[in-house]
């Protein structure tokens, strides 16, 4: 099973178009130590392989072989961008408009050839009024925390235009105001 590491390390490094090097330093390793896990000469720890998932956005266990499923191949960043522009009626040079970048980084972020930060991806999602979660592809709702006034219905409040005390007896009204009287008398600051 771990004979597979290697090559699903090759084919996503390759994917991404990083050097060993490179992205031996993203994962904060040195590059012999990365490329023996390439070759399958070493086995990472688990902090490692799961640091290499996550940034991969796969699972551990399409690393290790165990699935054919591949979240990076489903979920994906680029292509829920492109989808959620698309379904707001927004072209990419309106997008790129919108967030003041220029056109090819959409474009770029919609290959998956480059990634935006963190501040660039928040800003993304408000401006296609989804959460990033959705974007990341961590949920498939891209709307579930709409603000009510996102939202295609309004709260409105109903209150008792009657009042239910008018149909009680005399004396039941008068007991209801003398226990009034004794509750506000009990408890008065002064007292």
């Amino acid at each position: 099973m771990l004979e597979v590491l290697g090559k699903r390390l090759l084919y996503l490094r390759n994917k991404i178009k990083l050097t060993q090097e490179e992205l031996a330093k993203i994962l904060c390793m040195s590059r012999s130590t990365y490329a023996q896990y390439e070759v399958d000469r070493r086995k990472p720890d688990y902090d490692t392989l799961q640091r290499i998932a996550d940034y991969f956005k796969v699972s551990t266990d399409f690393l290790l072989g165990r699935t054919e499923h591949s979240v990076l191949e489903e979920n994906n960043f680029p292509s829920r961008l492109k989808m959620i522009r698309e379904l707001n009626g927004i072209s990419l040079n309106q997008l790129a408009e919108n967030l003041n970048i220029p056109p090819t980084d959409i474009s770029q972020f919609e290959t998956g050839e480059k990634y935006p930060t963190p501040s660039t991806l928040n800003i993304l999602a408000e401006s296609l009024n989804c959460s990033v979660d959705f974007l990341l592809g961590r949920i498939t709702d891209p709307r579930p925390y709409l603000l009510e006034s996102q939202q295609d219905y309004s709260t409105l409040a109903a209150h008792r235009s009657d009042d239910p005390l008018d149909d009680l007896p005399e004396e039941a009204k008068k007991s209801l105001a003398e226990f009034t009287e004794f509750i506000l008398n009990k408890y008065r600051k002064d007292n």
